[in-house]
């Protein structure tokens, strides 16, 4: 058997190299969105405690979920938990289904590292949109219900 171990090493060198210079790449994309959801967090809040005071109910535009407690950020199909933004809380909370009782904390960094983060950002600015959906829906119910009096009038 015919070994190159210098070649070896050295080609095990340059892999680390690259490995390392994609595992920073990879932390500083990261701390990117952590902080570009705290700010949208932050940016966004009196939105999102105007929409609980109203006593709405927080949807989700990729996520068929409601929550009261705030907007949608994520959802754990193995855990059956939803990961949401508690607007009297100012904080982020991933919630069992089953028992909305049982809250844990949670961070934006664990949301950005565990793929969370499209369905963060779509959740925290579905809020004119969401709205529009409550209005659309009134408006549906609305003709229904004028239509069905009508066939008695």
């Amino acid at each position: 058997m015919n070994l190159k171990t210098d070649e070896l090493l050295v080609k095990l060198e340059e892999q680390h190299k690259v490995h390392q210079s994609t595992s920073e790449e990879i932390d500083d994309l990261v701390k990117k969105q952590n902080d570009y959801l705290d700010k949208l967090i932050i940016e966004l809040q009196p939105v999102y405690e105007w929409y609980s005071k109203k006593e709405y109910m927080f949807t989700h535009p990729n996520l068929k979920l409601k929550s009261g407690s705030g907007p949608i950020l994520g959802y754990d199909e193995n855990e059956n938990e939803v990961i949401v933004l508690n607007v009297e809380k100012k904080r982020i909370e991933k919630v069992y289904l089953h028992d909305n009782k049982e809250r844990k904390p949670y961070s934006t960094y664990r949301l950005v590292k565990h793929g969370y983060f499209e369905d963060a950002v779509n959740g925290l600015m579905y809020l004119e949109i969401m709205l529009d959906n409550y209005i659309s829906r009134n408006n549906d119910s609305l003709s229904d219900l004028k239509l069905e009096l009508s066939r008695f009038e």
